[in-house]
């Protein structure tokens, strides 16, 4: 398998991760705060998009996502 596959792979898993957490959120804090958790899952995102390990990003984005959340809750 050529690197740039691998890479590919490796977004969509993230790709994939991402829609599931977003998916989760929306159970957990109701469909009316699904628009800011979208923003927030993005911007949490564009964070994290240059990182060399992409190994803990899904896990470091919902946990800054819920502590946003949390806060204007």
């Amino acid at each position: 398998m050529s690197a740039s596959h691998s890479m590919d792979d490796l977004a969509e898993q993230v790709s994939t991760q991402l829609h599931q957490m977003e998916a989760r959120l929306v159970d957990d804090y109701g469909s009316a705060r699904e628009a800011d958790i979208h923003a927030a899952v993005q911007e949490e995102h564009d964070r994290f998009r240059e990182a060399k390990v992409t190994t803990f990003v899904p896990i470091l984005i919902e946990r800054h996502v819920r502590s946003r959340l949390g806060r204007t809750a």
